[in-house]
């Protein structure tokens, strides 16, 4: 019986391929090296990346000090294993042991004896035929690569290719380059990208343009992995637009004309977060505040909190740039009797949601929809009592509660009815009257709740929040349907548990926007 061959490409030079999964979690969670005393993380893999790369991503493979500390907490909490690199290490061998390989090989003795401290992938535009790509990771010890090299020829995966620019390199079975590029070995998809590989580690890379300097220095401090993308790049790298609508195509030329857009990764024990940002022409002139609802308005015994800025203007834009606002203008109008810019998109502002309960017997949630005008918010909840009771078969009855305005549908068996109320310029669906009302005027507002502040303050200053999730009541809840027998929750109930809050925010200084993204940890 043969042993089952991978395919060409992931059998080619097999540890260089599987490094990639090391980013997930990094190979210094275990206890085999670091990167020096110091904390440095070795060299810059951007300098054997050529300067016009249109996508670039890194990570530390090797931390130390507070970086590798912080991932290791992260990694023993969300993998709930007290040595997060040897399980890493026992899943990349269980990966290696399907290699045709003589071995098979192992982590511990074909990558970790060579790996130095970094490893990169990037993505670079046109070069003849289409993008091209290529892998980059630092090389602590050239004498034990060199030997994993022989290995791989000596298996036939690997032949001679030559030398590019007076640099010597190998072919893998599918045509992709291999070799040593100043303290990087190189994994690259063509030989012309294997030279440009060469020529930046000669002095023309990414490391050296200003345009990527400038923006990774918007990466925090202490990222354990970071991405570079730049737009111009990558819609060139798309090839013709000719096909494209024209409301698009202007609306990528402006995206293109804004800079690059980055991010990072950064772990600690207590959580982990992901930070972006860029500039973009398409934010110029524009105020996000106008219309917008936001997390803090909405009910404080909220487990789960969003709210957006106003969507009026982005879905026409939406419509406009696929092509198709006029064929939404007619299902609107036939299925709603609405007019979609006068009635929908024109005075349509933000969007919130919210979501309560720990059981699923007192569960409840809803939404707000903030209007331009009072006279719009009353239009959209007669056409929607008009609607549902005659195109939905839904039995309605006419509310008034507290001030608002109008109708109830009740739904066969359910407990509660769905309620819609306009009250001035807003209007709120909820399930059950009190849900609705609590949109209006909450007896206590999330940014005042201890759980919802705790969530909005793990953003940082400055950040507004769009998105909290707050996890002990929702893991309540799960808890409460599994034990019902509703669903098989109990495998996943321990990784739930292992967090406090989700929280997504963002923060804008003239046209340049900053997005993050926060899981914090008990």
């Amino acid at each position: 019986m043969h042993a089952r061959r991978l395919p060409h490409g992931s059998r080619v030079a097999v540890p260089l391929a599987l490094l990639l999964a090391l980013i997930l979690l990094a190979a210094g969670c275990g206890s085999e090296g670091s990167s020096g005393s110091s904390g440095t993380p070795g060299p810059d893999p951007a300098t054997v990346v050529p300067a016009d790369a249109a996508l670039y991503a890194q990570a530390v493979v090797r931390p130390s000090g507070d970086m590798k500390a912080g991932v290791e907490a992260a990694a023993r909490k969300v993998l709930r294993v007290e040595d997060p690199g040897a399980e890493l290490r026992r899943l990349i061998d269980r990966g290696l042991a399907d290699s045709t390989l003589p071995g098979p090989p192992t982590y511990a003795r074909d990558v970790a004896p060579w790996l130095g401290a970094r490893v990169a992938a990037f993505v670079l535009p046109d070069r003849g035929s289409k993008p091209v790509a290529g892998f980059a990771a630092a090389v602590r010890d050239r004498d034990a690569l060199g030997r994993e090299l022989r290995r791989l020829r000596d298996a036939h995966e690997l032949s001679d290719g030559g030398r590019v620019r007076g640099v010597s390199y190998d072919v893998t079975r599918d045509g992709k380059a291999v070799g040593l590029v100043g303290d990087f070995v190189v994994l690259a998809s063509t030989r012309g990208a294997f030279a440009a590989s060469v020529d930046a580690a000669r002095g023309d890379s990414l490391a050296d343009a200003a345009r990527y300097t400038d923006a990774i220095d918007a990466v925090p401090d202490g990222a354990i992995a970071s991405v570079y993308a730049d737009p111009k790049a990558l819609i060139d790298a798309a090839g013709d637009l000719r096909g494209v609508p024209a409301r698009t195509r202007q609306t990528l030329a402006r995206l293109a004309e804004g800079g690059p857009l980055v991010a990072g990764l950064t772990a600690t024990a207590d959580e982990i977060a992901v930070e972006g940002s860029g500039t973009s022409r398409l934010l110029a002139g524009e105020d996000a505040s106008q219309g917008a609802v936001t997390v803090g308005q909405l009910p404080g015994d909220s487990w789960l909190a969003l709210a957006t800025p106003a969507l009026g203007p982005l879905i026409e834009n939406a419509l406009d740039g696929a092509g198709i606002h006029d064929q939404a203008a007619a299902q609107v109008r036939a299925s709603l009797g609405l007019d979609l810019d006068r009635d929908l998109l024109d005075p349509l502002g933000g969007l919130g949601l919210f979501v309560r309960g720990s059981s699923p017997l007192d569960l409840g949630g809803g939404a707000l929809l903030q209007m331009t005008s009072a006279t719009a918010a009353q239009r959209l909840v007669t056409r929607l009592a008009v609607v549902a009771g005659a195109g939905f078969h839904v039995a309605t009855r006419p509310l008034s509660v507290g001030g608002a305005r109008g109708f109830q549908m009740l739904i066969p068996q359910s407990p509660q009815p769905i309620v819609v109320l306009a009250k001035g310029d807003r209007v709120a669906l909820g399930y059950a009257a009190s849900s609705a009302q609590d949109l209006f005027e909450p007896q206590q507002r999330f940014d005042e709740s201890s759980a919802g502040k705790a969530a909005i303050a793990t953003l940082g200053d400055g950040y507004t929040p769009s998105f909290v999730l707050v996890v002990p009541p929702l893991a309540s809840l799960l808890k409460a349907l599994d034990e019902l027998q509703v669903a098989n929750l109990s495998p996943v109930l321990p990784y739930v548990d292992v967090y406090r809050s989700l929280a997504i925010g963002t923060k804008r200084d003239g046209d340049r926007i900053s997005v993050r993204v926060v899981a914090a940890l008990r």
